[in-house]
């Protein structure tokens, strides 16, 4: 076992001494330098796993370079590998180059590790049918997209252990690239049974405005959701035919929620969840006064703006989504997941408009990533291959040359390269290999050069939020409801009723509508729904304990 290893043992055991009340997961109530390895890597990763001594493989790392004549040498000590074909399941259907594509990479993959790769796919509308009968027959596969219920499955036998003994032995460039807190996402009783995405997704919602409005009104900078009131006076008072925002309830209750510093939603409204910052993992929600201060808070400058004007009072029968209002320049803002960025700020300057963005972070800058299990591959328990698969697999995903033939197709056919360095997909419509198309989403994108078509700013916005992006335990945490399904249920046709015009800024009197509120969940038996997560949540936490 690595020394970061080591330490994530020592960091999860803190975590779990601090805690006294834990945290749950599922949806966010959120407001809405690329690296390159080099080429050189592939013949590192050769040497490391042609030879199956640890530490000829503990040598290797994913930005060394290793002298050819040694690599020779190291490899007549080692006997040849037998060649296997190894059985790979993954998720959507084949692109019409797929076969192209995956020609060249076995032509790479035998060379190497004298393995090739032989596909099958899951198309999606099957998904919650067939994945259950590929994991019945474990013979019949080496490796799998895992992301598919990846905890109750792991915990049913339905995957092979991953060793972290074996990872850095086989796998020196995932050894080299995955963080601790990627590890962790991975356990599952204390065990390890996928090798998880080590990219970092960006879990944050973002809202968007027009930036050249902003400027044209000298409205002050926008850092953060409460600085939009002066920019949505500014529309108001100035541009005739567009409102500050329009759109649905839920596009307007995307504003509180950005006003809530990015607290996670978990099953109950406002009554269960958690702060990415809060190394606690406390569960915490609106029976816990310092949430409901601010729950107070954000809900007066709404009900503020809703009495200026500032908001829509028809959002519950606006059937047309803020983005479509934004294009048609009927909504000064909307708001989304970050990864739409890059494409709207294309959309606002073929329109000759400039795009601003506020992200929805914590009150302490913290940007939380998606949990590394959403992308990556888990091995059958009945394989005879798994070392090679191991093999495969750190190829597949870190070394660069097999990372771009799985992303981005053949280059020169599917893409090129311009002379800055940008990324240009085939205009071929259908293109015969989409860029990120074949069902190969855990490779690691960190490699990846940006496309031509993203703009500066957003380059810049996204490098920054990086910076900050750390995982959090509990984004990976699924709530069993089965004990609290009646609950639940009463408490959802609250919130509709009773929360949601709060949260719009439709109520004559916040403080006596929260009470209200409140006295109502609680007949409804919120109280039991808290409890009930909070003893997963700690059940949960105490899960990535290793082992």
């Amino acid at each position: 076992m690595n020394k970061r290893f080591k330490s994530m043992r020592l960091g999860l055991a803190v975590v779990l001494c601090l805690s006294v009340i834990l945290s749950a997961c599922s949806n966010n109530g959120n407001g809405g330098g690329n690296k390159t390895a080099d080429d050189s890597t592939s013949k590192n990763a050769n040497a490391a796993n042609a030879d199956k001594n640890a530490a000829a493989a503990s040598g290797n790392n994913a930005g060394g370079t290793t002298n050819a004549s040694k690599d020779a040498d190291d490899n007549a000590d080692t006997p040849k590998l037998d060649k296997v074909t190894l059985r790979f399941v993954l998720l959507g259907e084949a692109p019409k180059d797929n076969d192209a594509v995956m020609a060249e990479v076995n032509k790479k993959l035998e060379a190497d590790i004298n393995a090739t790769i032989e596909l099958t796919y899951i198309p999606f509308a099957d998904i919650n049918t067939k994945y259950p009968l590929v994991l019945a027959s474990p013979q019949d596969w080496d490796v799998i997209y895992g992301n598919i219920n990846y905890g109750s499955n792991a915990s049913k036998g339905g995957y092979h252990e991953i060793a972290m003994d074996d990872v850095n032995k086989y796998m020196p460039l995932t050894a080299q690239a995955t963080s601790d807190g990627q590890w962790a996402d991975a356990l599952v009783n204390g065990k390890i049974y996928m090798i998880p995405q080590t990219f970092k997704e960006l879990d944050v919602g973002t809202g968007f405005y027009r930036e050249d409005l902003r400027k044209k009104y000298n409205v002050p900078e926008i850092k953060t959701f409460k600085d939009l009131g002066a920019y949505f006076q500014a529309i108001k008072d100035n541009e005739k035919g567009m409102l500050p925002v329009d759109g649905s309830a839920t596009d307007i209750q995307g504003i509180f929620g950005g006003l809530m510093k990015n607290y996670v939603i978990r099953e109950a409204p406002y009554l269960t969840g958690f702060f990415p910052d809060d190394p606690s993992y406390t569960i915490t929600g609106l029976f816990d006064d310092d949430f409901k201060a601010k729950f107070i808070e954000a809900a007066k400058t709404m009900k503020e703006w809703a009495d200026k004007g500032l908001l829509p009072k028809n959002a519950f029968a606006q059937k047309t989504a803020a983005a479509d209002l934004a294009k048609a320049g009927k909504s000064g803002y909307w708001a989304n997941a970050f990864e739409n960025y890059a494409q709207y700020s294309s959309d606002m300057i073929a329109k000759g408009w400039e795009l601003g963005a506020v992200n929805n972070l914590t009150d302490s800058g913290v940007v939380m990533t998606r949990p590394a299990t959403g992308n990556g591959f888990s091995i059958s328990p009945k394989t005879s291959n798994y070392e090679r698969a191991l093999m495969a697999i750190d190829l597949l995903h870190q070394d660069k040359a097999y990372n771009m033939l799985l992303a981005f197709g053949i280059e020169g056919k599917n893409y090129t390269i311009n002379a800055d360095g940008k990324l240009v997909v085939a205009q071929a419509d259908p293109n015969p290999y989409p860029m990120y198309g074949a069902g190969w989403w855990s490779n690691n994108r960190d490699q990846w050069p940006p496309l031509e078509s993203y703009t500066q700013q957003y380059i810049d916005t996204k490098n920054a939020l990086l910076e900050k992006a750390q995982p959090y335990l509990l984004n990976g945490f699924n709530i069993d409801t089965t004990n609290i399904k009646t609950e639940l249920a009463n408490i959802t046709n609250i919130d509709k009723q009773y929360s949601a015009p709060i949260q719009l800024g439709l109520v004559k009197d916040v403080d006596a509508a929260v009470a209200d509120l409140i006295a109502r969940y609680k007949k409804a038996g919120a109280e039991k729904v808290i409890d009930e997560v909070k003893k997963q949540a700690a059940a949960f936490v105490a899960s990535k304990q290793i082992k």
